[in-house]
Order: structure tokens, then C-alpha cells, then sequence
């Protein structure tokens, strides 16, 4: 007789054993926030533990949040309208586009002929996606926009063994230099919002470089290196990349690259001017797609350049953001936030090492939960960031670590979209293994540089970043009886008015000068209404609190504005 495997034995137990910690958490999490905590276990288990397609893992565990009410079926439907999967169906037209005329082999051919080594050319690689930050809007676009970049590097290795790590580069340095630009990531903007809000401080595009480039750098380059010592045999680090085999282009093949470099940069330009125009990147992505399948650009039938859409990789996307919503909207974000903060002793309070090093584990951890970097900031900013900073600490400080620290999100192919996209690119790829390999050791050294940055260097900065006239007078607030839950549509289940967990008060730094902001951040779309949630247990009102004056009163509405994407408002009496 042939036992079953141990991994056959193993998985069920891990799996009953998961079931049954967070079903017997402390009633302080609702139902259906167990619910969604469960199906992100679990698929995270799938993913790591077995060798199920990580696309049916994600839509099985989108399949149980919608059969167990966490999740609408109209929710379900209306992901695969968003503007995500659109800005991918565009970018994969495009990039077959690109592919397909050869554009993309002629610009990176004066780069390989340069016969650098790969180290070198690695090395070389990562800085030029790093500069590609300061000009595109969001990680997405960027991956969407390198695709066939990827694809004409990997025809020029000298060796096949090189395709692996050079997927894995594309995405590790997209994601650790999206810090080093205000509109590398919409979370940054978020965290420019809550620093104005909470100190006064205005960060603009050139400030936020000098803060975010260095340790975005370091970080990007830091990657790479882990990269070539952990994927690339040493006999190939000096190995020069060669030239690809390509005849030369025509005079009608020159001027159809020319026209379609032309629309990438009408492309490009709409997506910066996007404040002014108002279009989506989603939007003009289809509009250039569209452009591009005419005949001026492409010979080939719209039909053949549509089988180069990856299907699977958009259902995949959207039912990992299917996820991240169910973790949103059940509270389940915001639960483990408090708990990871709870942690912290209480005569450890007023060390700022322990402070700091607190905030950076839970950011660079994060992405395990919740899968969008917006989100990530929007749970992390109000829920950690600013208590901690209410224990006597800089809120600036605090929330650029925790912004920083979600940058990484390398451990799982459901953690960010780059990732997805280039583990399954064409003439390379990667698999989850490939990524955990990867994370283990990159994880504790982003975490390190992060506390090295806001230790030692981002205090200063900040410090000279306010003028003597403009630091805001730091008033700390007096402890507060617990106030009064505001009025939130759709709060996961009620508990029992006696079993509610009271309302600790924080000390927060209070600015008496404030100050208008630098950056016009659109605000996050809140979270949705409904998802089959019971409602909150009434509370009950307090009395009316004493008048306070005009400019406190209008330091709180910007505040509670910055705040209010988790559904959190603080009241100052």
C-alpha cells in the first residue's frame, strides 16, 4: 500500500488548524471579518503549499467570501470592470504591439552592445527603472510599460539560466524605487495629506525626492545584488549580453516605429497631464491601444493581437483585489493593525529605536493582509502611524516609515501587480518559490535600511524641511474619556454593548499653526456600503463638549479629512 505524501497529510491539519484560530479570535473581530481573514489564509496557504495555479486558488477563495455573504455577487462582476483590468488589457495590446515592430529591440540594442557584463548590466538596468518613477503614476503603469522591454533583454541573454532573475529585477526594482517619487504610488499622496495635517509641514515633489530617493536607491540596488547572489551562477556575472540577430529595418518599418514611439509618448504625456485633462490612465491607455491596432502602426489583424492578452493573469488580479476589499470592508485590516500595536510594552513607549522599529515590521509584513499599497497606507497612517506618534514621537517620521515600508511586497505573487505581471512573462518568468527564496532574506534587510534611514538620516532632514518660523508649537492633548463612535455606514457585526473594547486615548502632537496643503491630494474612494454586514450596536451620546477655539477647530476637519478613508475621527475638547 502507498502512503499519501506528508505535504497531503500536512496541508489539511495546517488548514483546520487556521480554521480554528481565527474562528475562536477574541469577539472583537466580527464574523465576517473572520471570514475574510480565513480566505486570505488559506489562499495564502495554497499559494505557498501547493502546486494549484495561484489564479484558481484566488478565485476559489473570491468564490467563498461571495457564498458566505462577505462579498456580493455585484461586487464580484462589477471587479472585472475596473480600471485595473482595463489599464492591463491596453498594456498588453500595446506591448504586442511594440513587440511585434521591433521598436523595443532597437532601442535597447545601443545598451547591449555595450558588452557590459550582467552583473554590471543589472546593476545599470535597475537605475534606469528607478528613474522611470519620477515620470509615470503608479507601479502598474510602469510594469505595463517595461513588459516588452523584459521580453527584448531576455532574447539578448547569453544564457537561458539569466531569464529568472532578470524577471525577478523588473518588478523588485519597480516596486523599492516607487518611494522615490511623490506620484510613484497614490499612497504617497496619502502620506503627504496626514503629515500636513498632523505637524504642518508641507511636502512637495522636489522635498519628497530628497527624503524618499536615497533609501529608495539603496533599496532597489540592495534588491538586485540579493538577486545575481541568489539566482545567478558566478561563472555567468561577467558574461556580456550579445546583440540579437535582427535584420535590419526598412525604410517602412523605421517610419511605422517612429509613428508608434510617437503615440507611446502622447501616452506617456496624457498620463502626466492627467491633473489637467482629467482622463484615467486606464482611459488613455485604451485610447493608445485602439491608435495602435490601425494599420499605420501594425500588420498584423487586431484578432492575433488580441490572443496576447493574458485572461488569466486578469482574473487573477481582480480577484486578489476582491480580497484586499473583503479585508477593508469587514475591519479585519484594521483589527490586526490594533493587535500588532497592542504588542508594544508599555516602558518601551518612549524608545524610539523600539518605536521605529515596531512601525517598520508592521509595514514591510503589510502586504501578507493587504494586497494594495494605497490601502496598506490607508490602514497603516491612521491606525499605527499616528498613535505611535501620540506617544510622544514625530508624526512625519512615523508615517514615512510606514509609507516606505510598504514598498515591499515581494513574498507572494498575489502581494503586487508588477510581481504578477512579470512571473508569468513570456521568454521568462519566476515562480512562488523563486519569490519566497527571495523574500526571506530581502524582508529583514529592507527592514534595516528602513530603521537606519529613520534613525539616523530622516530626522534631520525633516528638521531642516521646517522652517524656524513655520515649526508648528506641539501641544499634547490631555487624555480623554472615550468618545464617541462617529457615524460609519456598514461596520462589520455588532458586538454586545458591555463586550466593546473601549477607546484608548492617545497623546497627539497638535500643530497651532496650520498650514495649507502643498500637494492637492484626490481623497481614496471610500470603502463600500453594504457587503451583507449587520450594523453597528448603537452607542450612546456624550454630552455636548465645550467650545473650541477657531483654529483648533479647523486643525481637527483637516484631520478627520486625512483620516477618513479608515474610518476614523478624532475629536479635540
Amino acid at each position: 500500500m502507498t502512503l499519501p505524501a506528508p505535504r497531503l497529510i500536512a496541508l489539511p491539519l495546517v488548514a483546520l488548524g487556521l480554521g480554528w484560530a481565527i474562528m475562536t479570535l477574541p469577539r472583537t473581530l466580527a464574523m465576517d471579518g473572520r471570514a475574510a481573514l480565513l480566505a486570505l489564509a488559506l489562499a495564502v496557504l495554497g499559494w505557498v503549499g501547493t502546486r494549484i495555479p495561484e489564479s484558481l486558488v484566488a478565485l476559489g477563495a473570491v468564490l467563498v467570501l461571495v457564498l458566505g455573504g462577505v462579498l456580493s455577487e455585484a461586487q464580484l462582476f462589477a471587479a472585472l470592470g475596473s480600471e485595473l483590468v482595463w489599464l492591463l488589457l491596453a498594456a498588453f495590446v500595446i506591448a504586442a504591439v511594440i513587440r511585434e515592430s521591433g521598436l523595443t529591440a532597437r532601442l535597447i540594442l545601443p545598451l547591449v552592445r555595450l558588452r557590459l557584463g550582467f552583473g554590471v548590466f543589472a546593476m545599470l538596468l535597475t537605475l534606469m527603472i528607478a528613474a522611470t518613477a519620477f515620470v509615470l503614476p503608479s507601479t502598474s503603469g510602469r510594469a505595463a510599460l517595461l513588459l516588452p522591454v523584459f521580453a527584448a533583454l531576455a532574447d539578448a541573454l547569453p544564457d537561458a539560466r539569466l531569464r529568472r532573475p532578470l524577471a525577478l529585477i523588473f518588478p523588485t526594482a519597480i516596486l523599492l524605487s516607487a518611494g522615490a517619487s511623490l506620484i510613484g504610488a497614490g499612497a504617497h499622496l496619502l502620506a503627504v495629506e496626514s503629515i500636513r495635517a498632523a505637524t504642518g509641514l508641507r511636502l512637495g515633489y522636489v522635498d519628497w525626492a530628497m527624503l524618499g530617493l536615497p533609501f529608495a536607491l539603496l533599496a532597489s540596488l540592495a534588491g538586485t545584488g540579493l538577486i545575481l547572489w541568489l539566482f545567478v551562477p558566478r561563472a555567468l556575472l561577467r558574461q556580456p549580453l550579445k546583440p540579437a540577430d535582427m535584420p535590419a529595418p526598412d525604410a517602412d518599418q523605421r517610419r511605422r516605429q517612429g509613428r508608434i514611439a510617437l503615440v507611446l509618448a502622447v501616452v506617456v504625456g496624457l498620463w502626466l497631464g492627467a491633473g489637467l485633462h482629467g482622463i484615467g490612465m486606464a482611459t488613455v491607455a485604451l485610447i493608445g491601444a485602439l491608435v495602435l491596432l490601425t494599420p499605420p502602426f501594425t500588420r498584423r489583424k487586431s484578432k492575433e493581437i488580441f490572443r496576447a492578452v493574458d485572461v488569466e493573469l486578469l482574473l487573477y488580479m481582480t480577484a486578489t483585489v476582491l480580497m484586499a476589499q473583503a479585508m477593508t470592508a469587514t475591519g479585519a485590516d484594521r483589527w490586526l493593525a490594533g493587535q500588532a500595536l497592542g504588542r508594544l510594552p508599555a516602558d518601551l513607549h518612549d524608545s524610539l529605536v523600539a518605536v521605529v522599529a515596531l512601525m517598520a515590521v508592521i509595514s514591510v509584513a503589510a502586504h501578507l493582509f493587504v494586497t494594495s499599497r494605497s490601502a496598506r497606507a490607508a490602514v497603516l497612517i491612521p491606525a499605527v502611524a499616528l498613535p505611535l506618534a501620540g506617544l510622544g514621537h514625530d508624526a512625519a517620521l512615523m508615517i514615512l516609515v510606514a509609507v516606505m515600508g510598504t514598498g515591499f511586497c515581494q513574498t507572494l505573487m498575489a502581494s503586487a501587480k508588477p510581481v504578477a505581471i512579470f512571473a508569468g512573462a513570456e521568454g521568462g518568468g519566476f515562480t512562488q518559490g523563486d519569490l519566497l527564496r527571495l523574500a526571506l532574506p530581502l524582508a529583514p534587510m529592507v527592514t534595516a535600511l528602513l530603521m537606519l534611514f529613520a534613525l539616523a538620516v530622516w530626522p534631520a532632514q525633516l528638521a531642516g524641511l521646517r522652517p524656524a518660523q513655520a515649526v508648528p508649537e506641539m501641544v499634547a492633548m490631555p487624555a480623554d474619556p472615550p468618545m464617541a463612535a462617529p457615524a460609519e455606514p456598514a461596520r462589520p457585526a455588532a458586538m454586545p454593548a458591555a463586550e466593546q473594547p473601549a477607546v484608548v486615548p492617545v497623546m497627539i502632537p497638535v500643530p497651532v499653526i496650520p498650514a495649507e496643503p502643498a500637494v492637492g491630494a484626490s481623497r481614496p474612494v471610500p470603502r463600500p456600503k453594504g457587503l451583507g454586514l449587520r450594523a453597528a450596536a448603537p452607542v450612546a451620546k456624550r454630552a455636548a463638549p465645550q467650545t473650541v477655539p477657531p483654529d483648533l477647530r479647523g486643525l481637527q476637519h483637516r484631520v478627520n479629512r486625512a483620516l477618513r478613508p479608515a474610518g476614523i475621527r478624532i475629536t479635540i475638547r
